[in-house]
């Protein structure tokens, strides 16, 4: 009787040492969260700071006419209607890119050619080509000229 009173009483032992271990996880799980993931306000100066800075302006928008080309396919038989609007740094870019529209619309037309149908259907696609042709534009017109290029069109046949 004497070895059954022993196993029962090494239940308890493990059954409180279980207990201790899962407490102390617990807290140490709670503590982790409000030391990684509690922020403290900033302080009243940088919140200050922080509303006079200028925010990001929109530039203006170039809408360009469409483009209707022959996308690089084996067939030549599918092809990429795309309407562009390009936004641009400031009112001296729009003015420049006004003034060089047909240089604009033949980078624009060298690099929607180049691309095939898988390219050019992929969400991934879409935006490789966005940057392409804005890395092409603003080399072509400056850096940092094109903030940004938008489909406002998209169809492929």
């Amino acid at each position: 009787m004497a070895e059954g009173a022993e196993k029962k009483g090494g239940g308890k032992k493990l059954l409180i040492f279980l207990l201790l271990g899962l407490v102390l996880l617990v807290g140490a799980g709670v503590a982790a969260y409000f030391l990684l993931f509690s922020r403290s306000a900033p302080p009243p100066e940088e919140t200050k700071k922080e509303a006079q800075a200028p925010q990001s302006q929109i530039g203006p928008f170039l809408q360009l006419d469409p483009f209707v080309v022959n996308l690089s396919d084996p067939t030549g038989r599918r092809y990429l209607r795309v309407k562009i609007a390009l936004e641009l740094k400031d009112d001296q870019a729009l003015s420049e890119a006004n003034n060089r529209i047909p240089q604009i619309n033949d980078a624009i037309i060298m690099v929607l050619s180049s691309k095939t149908v898988e390219e050019v259907l992929a969400p991934e696609g879409k935006s490789e080509l966005r940057f392409e042709i804005m890395n092409k534009l603003n080399q072509l017109l400056g850096p940092g000229k094109v903030r940004g290029v938008y489909f406002t069109q998209f169809v492929v046949q």
